[in-house]
């Protein structure tokens, strides 16, 4: 009788004990829920915060190039927005197209890859930016922003790829929507063309 009474308080026990265990992985479990989706709130603040990050930087450098254009009636062609703004790769093939050009007496002629337009003297206007997409999580942080060039009777959509250098976000690409131009892909071609020499 008193070994009856021994297991069945020893199984009372190890039951109690087990059921604890349970219970306390269930709290384990809870809290790392808990945990993941705090980190996902945090992780969709911090996109959300670098994505405002990058319309304000994308609007400032706009907004200048506005005030420039203004100030030069509607003629703009300096590349000092390039050295500014732009990525270190995008100023490399910049140069490269120069380069080209000086050595075929040729030029490169997309489009001005700031105003989006293939003349100057028009008097332009800048609005309607959206941040389309950032990517935090890769080696080299990137983000696109489109926004639509307006003149005086036509308007060209067009996006900006952007990468994240020097502790800055720069432009790293244009792109002219209207004509489905990637300007750094044109930049490419004319520079890898041996027929321009």
């Amino acid at each position: 009788m008193a070994l009856a009474a021994f297991v069945l308080a020893l199984t009372t026990t190890s039951c109690r004990d087990r059921g604890q265990m349970v219970t306390g992985d269930t709290h384990v479990v809870s809290d790392s829920a808990k945990l993941a989706s705090t980190g996902a709130i945090n992780s969709e603040m911090r996109m959300e915060a670098e994505k405002g990050i990058v319309l304000d930087r994308v609007k400032d450098i706009y907004r200048l190039l506005k005030s420039e254009y203004m100030y030069h009636g509607g003629s703009y062609e300096n590349e000092i927005f390039d050295k500014m703004f732009c990525s270190k790769s995008w100023n490399k093939l910049l140069l490269a197209v120069r380069c080209k050009e000086e050595q075929s007496g040729t030029l490169f002629f997309e489009i001005n890859h700031w105003s989006m337009t293939r003349y100057s003297g028009v008097l332009l206007s800048f609005d309607e930016f959206e941040v389309e997409h950032v990517d935090l999580l890769s080696d080299v942080k990137r983000a696109s922003v489109t926004f639509t060039v307006y003149e005086a009777d036509t308007y060209t959509p067009a996006r900006i790829d952007l990468v994240f250098e020097d502790g800055r976000w720069v432009i790293d690409n244009f792109h002219n929507l209207k004509y489905m131009i990637d300007v750094r892909n044109a930049m490419w071609n004319y520079v890898a063309n041996p027929r321009i020499m």
